[in-house]
């Protein structure tokens, strides 16, 4: 009688990959990127400013949460260009802290101070 191994080597792979899961979760892990602040910067315009934030790695979901003198704006939350109001003459100390689900975190800062005019 005739014995068929056609079905012997995917069985074998199957089983090893369920023996040793934490191979390929290893390694997707190390392909992931840290979280890096790639680039950042407020333009200050009459009674504005237009800021912006980039960044690359991290762990999904990453956050963006931005502060306008130490106050959280909840409006910009998740936001990668936001647009500030502000009064003329008065500094302005602006943040956003990108954070991912692995608690990496990175911070861009600036102390702009608003313009007065016309843009």
């Amino acid at each position: 009688m005739r014995k068929s191994y056609k079905m012997a080597l995917p069985v074998v792979l199957a089983a090893g990959l369920l023996a040793a899961p934490g191979v390929l979760a290893s390694s997707s892990a190390s392909a992931a990127a840290s979280l890096t602040l790639t680039g950042g910067g407020c333009e200050p315009l009459a009674r504005r400013f237009l800021c912006e934030v980039s960044f690359s790695g991290g762990v999904a979901p990453v956050a963006v949460r931005w502060y306008v003198n130490g106050s959280h704006v909840a409006s910009f939350d998740d936001k990668t260009f936001v647009g500030i109001g502000c009064q003329p003459t008065f500094r302005y100390d602006i943040r956003a802290v990108i954070s991912d689900a692995t608690g990496a975190s990175v911070e861009f800062s600036r102390s702009p101070t608003c313009r007065s005019g016309n843009p």
